[in-house]
């Protein structure tokens, strides 16, 4: 998922940047076109938009990372990470979401910050319109 929407905003233009711990950057992750940062807060500085992506559950049970709660606090999207971001803005996610690890329930379901039920609910249709054209 990374790479595609790594592929795609950066052919409309858009400034992608890359915050994860070094143990779930590939290597030469700058080659992608990206900006990749290890802390959090430097890398959300001035941000439009933020996409969090799922962190997959093999990743969570194995050495890439010491403890759900260590990532949380390190790189989990919460209120106080989000206050680096522009004050406008949106927090996107493709679900489903690892509530608590990834991201905070309440800034989650935030009607105000989060478009997460839109983007999951636009994703549907989409994916639904596609099959009825192929069918």
């Amino acid at each position: 998922m990374a790479r595609s929407n790594i592929y795609l905003l950066n052919t409309m233009g858009a400034n992608v940047r890359v915050i994860a711990p070094s143990t779930l950057l590939p290597p030469f992750a700058e080659s992608f076109g990206v900006e990749v940062f290890t802390d959090m807060r430097k890398g959300l500085k001035g941000a439009d938009v933020v996409m969090v992506l799922r962190l997959q559950r093999e990743r969570m049970s194995s050495a890439y990372i010491p403890s759900e709660a260590e990532y949380f606090y390190l790189y989990g999207l919460d209120y106080e990470k989000l206050s680096c971001a522009k004050k406008d803005v949106f927090v996107m996610h493709p679900g489903p979401i690892n509530r608590g690890v990834e991201i905070d329930s309440q800034l989650a379901d935030d009607i105000n910050r989060s478009v997460i039920l839109d983007q999951v609910e636009m994703g549907v249709a989409v994916r639904q319109a596609i099959l009825e054209a192929m069918g």
